[in-house]
């Protein structure tokens, strides 16, 4: 597996103009003391750290309960600068709010010299080509964006790796970054240690500062990585990786996501 040595700051997976930004999850609250409260949650697509530039759409939208199931959101709201979606919190332990759905294909190919493209994997291609398309290539393609939020006390179930994708595993909870502290990370794909794939971290405020800011790292060998925030905060992951594949439906393989933690004060 041949993994992207470039990140993908803004992924370009689809044609859609929202994918020519970063799309962000950012919750209003990281941490909750007591169950029956709500957060409301900003979805949005950026050019600069949590600056929104463009609301997305709420329907991909999911909430993980602790449990490991999955609801919809109180209330949603569809804005042009950034959308909304409130969230109840009616139980103990760490959520997981993520937006961008399952994986989708296109294929791209060349008829006549010119570069097109249509949806669809390998076999829905195969009937929808041109019988004069060459340069055939077919990707599998998924871009997540998603945050945790914990209410009275961690739990791990949704933290947890599932073994499918690009994923990271750390040596504590999200809930537990505090300022001044290193947090080794490492990432999977497929749940497998993933070697050379790279990754910027950033934090909020970058609109104030004449230097961005942020910070690029690289996995080692056994796909980890270290990282110490310098200020409490929000801050932000983001990480791309590209594959070669032999599966039935696609070529190549896409996946990013882009992570909101907070960091807290020591």
């Amino acid at each position: 597996m041949k993994l992207l040595n470039s990140v993908v700051l803004g992924s370009a997976l689809f044609s859609s103009a929202v994918f020519a930004h970063t799309m962000t999850v950012v919750p209003s609250h990281f941490v909750q003391s007591k169950t029956g409260g709500f957060i409301t949650v900003d979805l949005s697509a950026t050019n600069m750290t949590f600056q929104a530039d463009k609301g997305i759409g709420v329907e991909g939208f999911q909430i993980y309960l602790p449990d490991g199931s999955v609801t919809k959101p109180a209330a949603v709201f569809q804005g042009k600068r950034k959308s909304l979606a409130d969230v109840a919190l009616t139980t103990d332990g760490t959520y997981r709010l993520e937006n961008g759905g399952s994986a989708r294909f296109f294929t791209s190919y060349e008829l006549n010299g010119e570069r097109k493209r249509l949806m669809g994997d390998k076999q829905k291609a195969a009937k929808e080509l041109p019988k004069a398309a060459e340069k055939v290539t077919t990707t599998q393609g998924r871009n997540r964006a998603f945050a945790f939020v914990t209410v009275n006390k961690p739990t791990e179930n949704v933290v947890t790796p599932t073994g499918q994708g690009l994923e990271f595993k750390m040596d504590r909870h999200p809930a537990d970054i505090v300022a001044g502290e290193v947090v080794t990370m490492t990432l999977l794909v497929d749940g497998k240690p993933a070697a050379a794939v790279e990754l910027d971290l950033s934090r909020d405020g970058e609109l104030y500062r004449n230097e961005p800011g942020r910070v690029h790292h690289t996995t080692d060998k056994t796909g980890s990585f270290s990282f110490t925030a310098p200020e409490a905060g929000r801050y932000l992951l983001e990480a791309s990786y590209e594959a070669d594949s032999k599966s039935e439906k696609a070529d190549k393989v896409r996946e990013s996501f882009t992570w909101t933690f907070e960091v807290a004060l020591p």
